[in-house]
């Protein structure tokens, strides 16, 4: 089970870096490039993750209305 995400968990959104910034010496996982797109990746799954959270806690408020 995934675990209850609480705003101060969320990770700000990474902001990509500019073409300039890039040197272009091909520098694999420590290219600024690489970097961001995974950053980027974790970010985008994080706020799936956290809109599924928010929807089932809006569902879950709507059950109970229903129940009282």
């Amino acid at each position: 089970m995934t675990r209850k995400l609480k705003p101060e968990d969320l990770m700000p959104e990474p902001v990509r870096p500019e073409s300039w910034e890039c040197c272009g010496s091909d520098c694999g996982d420590a290219c600024i490039q690489t970097i961001y797109w995974h950053e980027k990746a974790k970010y985008d799954a994080q706020q799936r993750e956290w809109k599924v959270q928010q929807e089932a806690a809006k569902n879950e408020g709507r059950l109970k209305d229903n129940h009282d």
